[in-house]
């Protein structure tokens, strides 16, 4: 004997029940995406060296100290300090720190500071949540102005995330184009999701324009002005701002993005 009342009733059982295990599926397989997390870089230049016009004697420092805890970015890119000052941030942030001289030419050396406060040059600092850096690479450029300050580039490879800073030539717009062209090389060949912030002394629409050394597959973000910071598409930016720093002639730059 057929029963057809009963076949469509199994038919309609089954297709119910397909729905209700579909429905199910789909908030699960949403679930188990990961969450972006922020990643937020700032960049300073903090004009401590004691022979620019902007020195202020540490007041710069003091500035930079109080935004970190303020701000907490996940990392930090330092340009005009002296080792004295990485040594104190350091112990009044709780970061971790990376610091490489400036070159002199007139001596063959690192260049120093004014007043005895150690070696001049450019600084990482990470929040310890990046973890352990691997094997940093540290060289001055091949190019160079006629200047007595030899540019040098740093940057610091961690297991997920690269990071590098500079401060290049403010002598010779030319030089400065071909020195971020070799750091951006430097920084695309990690193999890590990396991203670069620096006083470029190059400017957007400038000639040289700092575009021209922004790698395929980056982007770039500055404060108005000569500093930028680049990151590898991978961070999906936020936004960026611009922040007073007392003590010094520039102000932070700080992008924030998720990744």
């Amino acid at each position: 004997m057929k029963l057809p009342g009963l076949r469509r009733s199994a038919a309609m059982w089954v297709a119910a029940a397909l729905t209700v295990l579909a429905a199910v599926a789909v908030p699960v397989a949403q679930a188990q995406a990961p969450a972006a997390k922020p990643f937020d870089v700032l960049q300073l230049n903090l004009c401590n060296s004691g022979f620019a016009d902007c020195y202020s004697a540490g007041k710069a420092v003091n500035s930079a100290i109080a935004l970190i805890q303020q701000r907490q970015p996940d990392v930090v890119t330092l340009n005009e300090i002296c080792a004295q000052d990485i040594t104190r941030m350091t112990r009044e942030t709780g970061y971790l720190w990376e610091f490489t001289p400036v070159g002199d030419k007139s001596t063959g050396g690192p260049y120093t500071c004014k007043d005895w406060r150690g070696d001049y040059g450019i600084a990482i600092l990470t929040h310890p949540d990046l973890g352990a850096a691997g094997e940093p690479v540290e060289r001055q450029y091949a190019a160079q102005d006629g200047s007595n300050e030899q540019r040098v580039l740093l940057c610091v490879p961690y297991s997920k995330v690269s990071a590098c800073t500079t401060h290049l030539s403010a002598a010779d717009g030319r030089i400065a184009a071909e020195q971020c062209r070799e750091l951006s090389g430097v920084a695309a060949a990690l193999g890590a999701e990396s991203v670069i912030g620096g006083d470029l002394n190059l400017v957007s629409g400038g000639n040289p324009d700092v575009q021209g050394c922004v790698p395929d597959g980056w982007y770039r973000k500055d404060d108005g002005s000569v500093q930028h910071v680049l990151a590898m598409d991978v961070f999906r930016f936020e936004n960026a701002e611009t922040i007073p720093v007392d003590g010094t002639d520039h102000p932070g730059l700080l992008v924030k993005t998720t990744r």
